[in-house]
């Protein structure tokens, strides 16, 4: 264990001292390397330019790409008034406006962050000109970002199959029915929470917005977008990647359909996804360099090993796992994460006759948390600037949300047929 203190010890202190993630864990590897008599500037580039050179992570700037071109096309704002003839009506209309359009964003981005950031931009100043809290609008877009990586397609369950080896079209399903658990706990919280109270109305704003028929008609396509890449890898139409490039033409097809999509505003959608894959790919790049390192240490068999040894039941080590994952996830991003915990901790699940399926939506929901938790929350950062709220009152006001989350997240433990049984019932698992 002590070159795990090495890499952990190192990894810490330069992110404390504020380097990026990527150069602290090449830092923390090339540490790791010369104390053991390893170290080479070219084995450290190969297996940094090894971690990236894979066919299924070209699914990641496809998917990043389709969102954008959704968001571009005017789909946010469709989703967000089909949502309001759906639940503006309830108490708390537009908290639940807010997560049930998030919900269904999440099936065109794949991403926390995106998802916060294109309901909040939306959603926010109309919460805050309802007497909404400024802290309380921020929280439940923030919140309900985290269903954006859980329902298909998913960013993250992506880097975990290319990572695991598991099925990403099982992955998908099995994000299905956590993702809806998710959205119908937030929208529970809200309408018996007291925040909401404070709303000068809970009817739906009508105003000059077209009847409830042309909205529904104008939101299917955005609606069938998930559909149509999980039943694609389903009936074997395509794979991943390519369900991934389908949905970019897709995305495009529709924006010019809805003639909202000009073609002089492509230049800069493919810069901001280009800018946006280059962060991702940094990090999956160092990650594996680090993945590397811990195989060549032997250390995901010697923690393995070491739960064997100390622990006997399948809930307890379950709950270990998500607490350490809990504690990652507030000082790294969830894809980082994933990248330097899956190689870790496969092998333990595995150990114990877990499904590594389970174990990654389990995985990628409980790292996702961690993007409305500081100090690396990004999407509570987000939603706080969008609201302009100070990030110490944001801490506050998404504490409630959080429990949510870790509600439903201690339920997945105890039910593991809630993630499994749709995978099950389609791949006759």
């Amino acid at each position: 264990m002590t070159a795990l203190a090495i890499l952990a010890g190192t990894f810490f202190v330069l992110l404390l001292l504020g380097v990026p993630i990527v150069y602290s864990l090449i830092a923390a590897c090339i540490v790791l390397l010369t104390s053991d008599g390893v170290m080479s500037a070219q084995l450290v580039m190969q297996r940094v330019y090894a971690g990236i050179d894979s066919f299924p992570l070209l699914a990641i700037p496809f998917f990043l790409l389709a969102g954008k071109l959704m968001e571009a096309g005017g789909i946010t704002r469709r989703l967000i008034d089909f949502a309001f003839y759906l639940v503006g009506w309830i108490r708390g209309g537009l908290a639940h406006v807010a997560v049930l359009a998030a919900t269904m964003f999440a099936g065109v981005s794949g991403s926390s962050v995106a998802d916060t950031a294109a309901i909040g931009a939306t959603i926010i100043p109309r919460m805050k000109e309802r007497n909404y809290s400024p802290a309380y609008a921020g929280s439940v877009v923030a919140a309900a970002g985290v269903i954006g990586s859980t329902i298909p397609p998913s960013i993250p369950l992506v880097l975990y199959g290319v990572i695991s080896g598991v099925s990403i079209g099982g992955l998908f399903l099995g994000g299905i029915i956590p993702g809806i658990l998710m959205c119908l706990g937030l929208m529970a919280y809200i309408y018996f929470s007291s925040a909401p109270r404070t709303e000068a109305g809970s009817e739906p704003e009508t105003g000059d917005r077209p009847g409830f028929g042309r909205v529904f008609i104008q939101s299917v396509p955005a609606l069938l977008l998930p559909g149509i890449i999980v039943g694609g890898i389903r009936t074997g139409a395509f794979s991943a990647t390519e369900a991934a490039a389908v949905a970019v033409a897709y995305a495009f097809l529709i924006g010019i359909a809805y003639r909202e999509l000009k073609i002089s505003r492509l230049p800069e959608i493919l810069y901001r996804t280009a800018r946006d894959t280059t962060l991702v790919m940094a990090i999956v790049g160092a990650a594996s360099l680090v993945g590397y390192v811990l195989t060549i240490e032997q250390i995901p068999s010697s923690i393995a090993g070491w739960f064997a040894d100390n622990v006997s039941s399948v809930l307890v080590l379950l709950l270990l796992i998500n607490l350490l994952l809990l504690v990652a996830g507030c000082f790294l991003d969830g894809g980082s994460a994933i990248i330097v915990f899956t190689p870790v901790l496969l092998p333990v699940i595995k150990a114990f006759g877990i499904d590594p399926l389970l174990f990654g939506v389990l995985m990628s929901i409980n790292l996702m948390i961690g993007t409305i938790t500081p100090p690396v929350g990004l999407s509570l950062y987000v939603a706080g600037g969008i609201a302009d709220v100070k990030i110490g009152r944001m801490m506050v006001a998404i504490l409630p949300f959080l429990c949510v989350h870790l509600a439903l997240l201690v339920a997945l433990m105890l039910f593991p047929q809630l993630v499994t049984a749709i995978p099950d019932l389609v791949y006759n698992r």
